[in-house]
């Protein structure tokens, strides 16, 4: 088998196991905790909305494929999308409305399956840098070690948790990030590769971003 075939069973077998951990996730707290697991539906909803109305605000703006017409239907599509994940999640959280842990909840579980996913990338992966893949897996046990006391004591020292978190989320994607790179020989010393990263992430072969 060749070397990229080899590559590409080691990320389908990470991506394989978060999807594995995701589902238990969902199973339990649809067996134990259902309000919380709608509510969870709802606010990811908001969060991928969000990010789908940058993307597409992002389009809007700097594409340059694109004609007048479907560059202005972006930018107005991405900004009313941004406009309603934000009210929405602003009316979701306005107190008293959910209980102000719950906004640790939200944020632990998806940095959880991030901290799983950079473990398991630096153990299992060896086409990245050894180095990153040691940082990656080094964090990503730290992550996953951080996001579970958050949960377990979510209801205390609130600020202390929402730091952690933040800051183990913002050192994940940074890692993340420079580990991708690091597949082709690239770095975040120059940050005209950050846009990259996107792409390496839908495993785009890089002789395509060449071209686009």
């Amino acid at each position: 088998m060749s070397i990229r075939g080899t590559m590409n069973r080691q990320k389908l077998l990470v991506d394989n196991i978060i999807k594995v951990v995701m589902i238990i996730i969902l199973l339990l707290l649809a067996m134990v905790f259902s309000l919380f697991l709608l509510m969870s539906l709802i606010v990811y909803l908001m969060v991928s909305l969000l990010i789908y109305g940058i993307s597409g605000t992002y389009k809007g703006i700097f594409n340059k494929k694109m004609n007048v017409i479907k560059k202005v239907l972006n930018f107005i599509l991405g900004i009313i999308y941004i406009l309603f994940a934000i009210y929405m999640l602003n009316l979701l959280f306005t107190p008293p409305r959910i209980p102000i842990n719950y906004v640790i909840y939200f944020l632990s579980l998806p940095i959880f399956l991030i901290g799983i996913g950079g473990l398991l990338k630096g153990l299992i992966v060896n086409v990245y840098s050894p180095l990153l893949r040691f940082l990656n897996a080094l964090f990503g046990a730290i992550t996953v070690i951080f996001t579970v006391i958050a949960l377990i004591f979510a209801e205390t020292d609130y600020i202390f948790h929402l730091f952690t978190l933040l800051t183990t989320l913002t050192l994940n994607g940074i890692l993340r990030a420079a580990l991708y790179l690091s597949e082709y020989g690239l770095s975040l010393k120059s940050f005209k590769n950050l846009k990259l990263v996107w792409f390496l992430m839908d495993n785009v072969p890089l002789t395509q971003i060449e071209e686009n």
